[in-house]
């Protein structure tokens, strides 16, 4: 997304003077890091290199729906972690029963060392292991980890469509200025082609 037409306007940096208040502060949750938000901003900006503010609009929207791809991505992995004592719950019940499962499932949540280390035996010499808790847990979660997945590919398509919108507004900004430049070029030519030869100087 290099600017190479010298006639395009100079770029606007992620900080672009009286702009920058057009768009209000980041659009942050509790907990997520506005620096991590300002390092991204920066470097989708130097890649992008936005001219207007067309672009720093466009620009602004995909540095956004990037950052919500990253936070529903956080969002599964800790909704994965959070309930992962129901899927040991749900391996366990086979071998203790429900009631026994249920209360070393709490306490290994807990992280109880005694539990954790009675609950690791037990998976072991079940022939089981972590991959089987997580399965456990993806398997019961499975309807709200497809509505995750859903607001993620929704804010990556709306993403990648900033991002082409981008590229349309070049290619119609680089066609105005052909169109522009145009008639300027025709003048010169037919003033080229009007000018008399000095037949004094033709060899």
């Amino acid at each position: 997304m290099n600017a190479t037409d010298a006639n395009r306007p100079e770029k606007f940096g992620p900080e672009c003077g009286e702009h920058s208040a057009l768009f209000g502060p980041p659009p942050l949750f509790d907990g997520d890091d506005p620096k991590t938000y300002e390092q991204l901003h920066t470097e989708i900006s130097t890649a992008v290199e936005p001219t207007d503010i067309i672009e720093r609009i466009l620009e602004r929207d995909h540095v956004d729906h990037t950052s919500d791809v990253f936070r529903y991505r956080r969002f599964k992995a800790n909704f994965m972690s959070a309930t992962a004592y129901k899927g040991l719950a749900e391996a366990l019940t086979p071998l203790v029963g429900g009631s026994q499962a249920e209360t070393l499932a709490e306490g290994w949540a807990a992280k109880r060392p005694d539990v954790v280390e009675e609950v690791n035996k037990m998976l072991t010499s079940a022939g089981l292991s972590m991959d089987t808790i997580r399965a456990q847990t993806f398997s019961l979660n499975l309807n709200a980890i497809e509505r995750i997945d859903h607001l993620i590919a929704l804010a990556e398509t709306r993403r990648n469509a900033a991002l082409r919108e981008i590229d349309r507004h070049r290619q119609t900004l680089a066609q105005k200025l052909r169109w522009a430049a145009q008639p300027l070029e025709d003048d010169q030519f037919r003033l080229i082609e009007s000018k008399p030869i000095d037949q004094e100087n033709v060899k």
